[in-house]
Formats: structure tokens, sequence, C-alpha cells
């Protein structure tokens, strides 16, 4: 059985509601941005809607997966440690941090250009 964060709740599900919830306002952001950069770009008509659909995608999908990757790592270092308390909130965003480094293999990070 998967052990449970918060008494209550498995870690996949948390995990599935962060990575909806977060990947949600991603694409919100991608919605949003998307037509600024088109914009600049000089794009229009199929070209600018192109743009804006890979920007939502691209957005959503991006910080989905670091929200997830952060929630699975912040319930395995709680399982493994078997405590609740500050020491996750300090380790877990440098984790996070490296593994989307490790992810990007030095690309210059995950919002960067198409």
């Amino acid at each position: 059985m998967e052990d449970e964060i918060n008494g209550a709740v498995p870690c996949s599900s948390l995990a599935v509601d962060s990575i909806l919830r977060v990947g949600t306002a991603g694409a919100i952001w991608g919605l949003c941005m998307g037509p600024y950069d088109a914009r600049k770009q000089g794009l229009s008509g199929v070209t600018r809607a192109s743009f804006v659909a890979k920007a939502v995608g691209k957005f959503g999908f991006q910080y989905g997966l670091v929200a997830g990757i952060y929630m699975i790592t912040r319930c395995g270092i709680q399982r493994y440690r078997r405590q609740n308390d500050w020491a996750k909130v300090a380790i877990v965003p440098g984790l996070v941090s490296l593994i989307v480094g490790v992810i990007c293999n030095g690309s210059g990070g995950m919002g960067v250009g198409f």
C-alpha cells in the first residue's frame, strides 16, 4: 500500500493534483504570453495561432512537470525521514532545481525560446 502524507491523502494523489493545478496555471500563462510573443515576432494568421497553441502546451507541460517532481520529491523525503518538519522545506527546492537542471541538460532553462 502506498505511504500517505498528512495522514489521509496518498502521495500519488497529491502529485496528480499539483500537476493539474500548476499545469493549468502554466497553460494560462502560455495563453497570455503566446500572443504577446507572436506579435513581437510579427506572426499572423495560422502561424500565430500555431505559435500560441504551442506556447500553451509548452508552458502547461513544463509547469506541471516541475510541480509533479516537487511533490514526488517532497513525499519521498518525508517518507524517508518519517517526519513532517522544516528540513524537507529546505531540501526539496534544491533537489527539484537540480533535477530540472539535469532534465534541461544546460539548455538555458525551461522557459527560454521555442
